[in-house]
């Protein structure tokens, strides 16, 4: 190699580094001021009531594909999954007149409900708590139950699916010696079909758009402001989320234009718009509020303007109407037992 190319080859490096070190500087200034105007415009995070009819909200029309297939991945969500529940679970209790291994009761059933859509969660009983706990797979149990997740943003279960479950469930039973006691599926399907209208009601998700009517936004200025307002960043998702003091998801950030935010192409993006989105159902108490402050955290940081989807702009009366339908969603979760961004929302709005 010659004196001319090792000499390129090192100019080249310097380049890269300086580029490099720009960019964390870049984001290092933008996060120190945002940091300093955003701690003297905090404001407190209790939901506000407000009146007139709610706007710029729209039903969700997705159904999600279900994410545990037998052994729950929780969320680092703070409040605790909820186990089975008669509201929300076709239960199949197992009985056995000697205990028997849970890791062979979930071996016996894993080929057969392999393909299942819903969530299969598992439960034994500890004598000496005398209450469920989820299955250990190391235990063994007298009594048992395994139950079928009816409703998830899917839709509700079929009687295809109940019938597979409850059947496979006898046979895993059977074979270990066990007893499994399938109820009649008739009244689950009504069920789940009734808590589905239900959750299609209120399954709301809030959307604006932070949007620069003048030069676009930079990966290092965005990422700046938005970690110095708690956002962190998803790289599997592409978006930044902001998590309470729980670790619960308040609300997420996503690039308007269709590159997703991830930490490779943050410093070399340019974008226009930032959209911030609130999942309502499985959004805690108190999120409404947190949503709005960082919209406008975002305008004054980046100088820029809060719109709706037709570019129209979204001020506090429109915060205020969107609030107020906000809190009739969470005061018919309510109703049901459902608390707003609580185990039950998160599992059956997943």
């Amino acid at each position: 190699m010659s004196e001319l190319q090792i000499g390129l080859l090192i100019a080249g490096a310097v380049v890269v580094a300086a580029v490099f070190l720009y960019n964390k500087w870049q984001e290092r200034r933008y996060r120190r001021e945002a940091e300093a105007g955003f701690a003297s415009h905090r404001e407190d995070v209790l939901m506000r009531s407000g009146g007139g009819a709610g706007q710029g909200i729209a039903p969700g029309s997705e159904r999600f594909e279900a994410l545990v297939p037998f052994e729950a991945e929780h969320e680092n969500a703070g409040d605790s999954i909820a186990g089975l529940s008669e509201f929300l679970d076709f239960i199949v209790p197992i009985e056995t007149s000697e205990e028997v291994s849970g890791a062979a009761l979930i071996s016996e059933t894993a080929a057969a409900l392999e393909r299942c859509s819903k969530a299969i969660w598992w439960e034994g009983f500890d004598e000496t708590a005398a209450s469920w706990e989820p299955l250990d797979p190391d235990r063994s149990y007298s009594h048992l139950r395994s139950g079928m997740q009816l409703v998830d943003r899917r839709g509700p279960a079929d009687e295809e699916e109940l019938a597979a479950f409850g059947a496979a469930i006898e046979r895993a039973a059977a074979s270990v010696g066990a007893l499994a006691t399938v109820p009649d599926p008739a009244s689950a399907l009504a069920k789940a079909r009734e808590l589905d209208r239900f959750c299609g009601e209120i399954d709301i998700r809030v959307a604006v758009h932070v949007m620069s009517d003048a030069a676009p936004f930079t990966g290092t200025q965005l990422a700046g402001v938005a970690k110095a307002a708690g956002f962190r960043l998803d790289e599997p998702d592409g978006k930044f989320r902001l998590p309470d003091e729980a670790g619960r998801i308040i609300c997420a950030l996503a690039n308007f234009e269709p590159t997703p935010l991830n930490a490779d192409s943050l410093s070399a993006l340019s974008t226009r718009g930032v959209t911030l989105e609130l999942d309502v159902p499985r959004a805690p108490y108190g999120a409404f509020t947190r949503f709005r402050q960082s919209a406008q955290m975002f305008a004054r940081e980046l100088k820029a303007r809060i719109v709706d989807d037709n570019r129209e702009p979204v001020g506090p009366a429109a915060f205020d109407a969107i609030g107020a339908q906000l809190q009739a969603v969470h005061g018919s979760m309510e109703e049901r037992g459902i608390a707003p961004g609580g185990a039950l929302a998160l599992r059956l709005f997943s």
